[in-house]
């Protein structure tokens, strides 16, 4: 079990009460991760809600670009391909006090992107299904959450489309957009 009202540090849940706060506590278990490590990938099952305790974490987007390869053997022998090459751009950076994972409560339930330590760092786990039933149970609590994380969700959305924008520029050698 979590030390004492481990989430009453982060902003995220400032409106909820304290007991509430406590009994959400209560259902997460703290993991500890070492830099480089990679807590969850893009396309698993979303079963839970990180609150980070200590450290930082990359929410990294995944991609698969196409790239023409050569080989040259000698000058008149040149052996080209084209390959998929996998290739990453950091999303977003989660610092102690912030929360992730927001797919494990909305959505399809899969992960949209890696999350992975740049720092040691320890979270709070919480499992999704216990925490969606305690909305079901209070209303209000559940529309603190969704809200909190609408603002989340918007904030990831748009880091995504300027890092989208960026990538096309430079692609394109477009000077804006």
């Amino acid at each position: 079990m979590p030390e004492k009202n481990v989430l009453a540090k982060f902003s995220f849940f400032s409106e909820v009460d304290s007991d509430t706060l406590e009994a959400i506590a209560q259902k997460g278990e703290i993991l500890e991760f070492k830099a480089q490590d990679i807590i969850f990938h893009v396309d698993e099952p979303a079963t839970h809600f990180y609150g980070l305790l200590e450290g930082e974490v990359d929410l990294v987007l995944i991609f698969k670009d196409k790239v023409l390869k050569t080989d040259i053997e000698y000058e008149e022998a040149i052996q080209a391909t084209i390959v998929d090459e996998e290739k990453e751009i950091i999303v977003d950076t989660v610092a102690a006090g912030q929360v992730f994972g927001w797919a494990s409560i909305v959505g399809p339930s899969k992960r949209t992107v890696n999350a992975e330590c740049s720092q040691n760092s320890r979270v709070i786990a919480i499992p999704a299904d216990r925490l969606k039933a305690m909305f079901d149970m209070d209303h209000t609590l559940g529309y603190i959450i969704m809200h909190r994380l609408c603002d989340i969700i918007a904030k990831r959305l748009r880091n995504r489309t300027d890092k989208l924008i960026e990538t096309w520029g430079e692609a394109f050698d477009i000077g804006s957009i």
